[in-house]
């Protein structure tokens, strides 16, 4: 009876692992609070000072641009020069589509780089973000956003 609790309890124990670490390195997040996006492809590269991590399944890419590699926030508010877009099959939605005047159109989000490794060469972190289409009319929230020792590529001149 021992043997069997035992390995019972090992069976639970490899069920209950999260997804990120199922796959490493990764980028996931949640679209619109219901549907897992997983990314098929990845990357992130930093050129002309510009840091983009890039994914793509077949629900969508998501692209994020922020100006720096380094550890910290990143925000998406305002007239900051970090931007993040999630495109599907029909439409762009961007942080950057901006409409003035307009209380319910706002930019919103945060990429928060937690781990830069110069020595493998690799970044982690979170995000989320709130962007909107060209017209204003169509909005998507990207939340739960994480990369995890996604490989960095450069091809900015040390």
């Amino acid at each position: 009876m021992k043997k069997i609790f035992i390995l019972i309890l090992i069976l639970f124990s490899f069920n209950c692992e999260d997804n990120l670490s199922n796959s490493i390195p990764a980028f996931q997040a949640i679209i619109d609070g219901e549907v897992d996006w997983i990314a098929q492809d990845f990357n992130a590269t930093f050129q002309d000072n510009q840091l983009s991590i890039f994914g793509i399944n077949q629900l969508g890419a998501i692209n994020i641009s922020i100006s720096s590699p380094e550890l910290g926030d990143f925000d998406f508010f305002g007239l900051s020069n970090h931007s993040a877009v999630f495109q599907d099959d029909q439409l762009q939605y961007s942080t950057e589509n901006n409409f003035q005047g307009s209380i319910g159109f706002h930019r919103e989000g945060i990429l928060s780089i937690t781990e830069y490794n110069t020595d493998s060469n690799y970044i982690s972190g979170h995000f989320y973000f709130d962007a909107f289409d060209i017209s204003g009319e169509n909005t998507i929230n990207v939340s739960q956003g994480v990369f995890y020792r996604v490989i960095l590529s450069s091809t900015n001149p040390d």
